[in-house]
């Protein structure tokens, strides 16, 4: 007779459900084509998933060589998700060439600051390398959307419930994540069974949000207002769009235009 399965168990069998559950909503509502590079970031947590599981079953193999290719599938799967981040900040921001401009490159210094944070606090060892890069990004990822929500609402930029709903989603993970990490390290090794089941519980959450918000919500929103149109008339359209954030995309425009016409 099998063993009964645990709590643990449980939950993961639930949550690769709930992973295939929103993979196969994603090509139903052909969102796949929208969120490419969403769809790739779960895709790859399937896939690892599903190599996790054979890797568990080899008993030969020593600690150290599970733990980089744990690692090693969890760097790149958050790579993946830092993609899908990128991704959705440039549909918020998109119709707005400048904004979006600044922004590309801010995010581009916060990857490059992660890296060196990772090298520099490695204590030596490559393993920790992989650790502090996947924290790192974490952090860098729930900083930059609850920055670009604050955006939008400050600016009253109108932001589709469907991209709300993954930005939540991705924010909610990555939090804990980090929480849950740093706690590990600073001597918590002795209750990480615990804390994973935690963050795998986490993961469930984010996976249910994402599955009602591409389920519910349409994939396709209604065109914007294009914002490249004088004062005057922006300020006779949908008031959904709020005139200072033209005129902060009109002067980051400019300067960015500037610095490209200097010999």
């Amino acid at each position: 007779m099998s063993a009964p399965l645990s709590l643990v168990d449980i939950i993961w069998r639930v949550t690769t459900a709930a992973e295939l559950a929103l993979l196969a909503t994603l090509i139903w509502r052909k969102a796949n084509n929208s969120f490419p590079f969403f769809t790739a970031y779960l895709a790859s947590v399937l896939l690892q998933s599903v190599g996790m599981f054979f890797v568990y079953q080899q008993t030969n193999w020593n600690g150290a060589r599970v733990w980089n290719i744990a690692w090693g599938t969890q760097a790149g799967v958050t790579v993946m998700r830092s993609l899908a981040l990128v991704e959705l900040t440039r549909k918020i921001l998109a119709r707005y060439a400048g904004i979006w401009a600044l922004a590309r490159v801010l995010i581009l210094c916060v990857g490059i600051c992660v890296v060196a944070y990772a090298l520099a606090f490695s204590r030596g060892h490559s393993q920790w390398v992989t650790l502090n890069l996947v924290r790192g990004l974490e952090l860098a990822m729930a900083a930059v959307i609850v920055t670009v929500l604050l955006f939008a609402r400050y600016y009253r930029l109108p932001i589709g419930s469907l991209p709300r709903g993954v930005a939540v989603g991705l924010c909610l993970y990555s939090v804990f994540y980090v929480i849950d990490y740093s706690l590990l390290e600073k001597g918590l090794v002795r209750h990480m069974e615990i804390w994973n089941f935690l963050s795998v519980l986490t993961f469930l959450a984010s996976l249910l949000l994402w599955l009602a918000a591409f389920y519910l919500y349409p994939v396709r929103e209604q065109a914007a207002t294009p914002a490249n149109i004088s004062p005057e008339a922006y300020g006779k359209l949908s008031s959904e769009v709020n005139l200072r954030l033209y005129l902060l995309n009109r002067q980051i425009n400019q300067i960015l235009n500037s610095g490209e016409r200097r010999p």
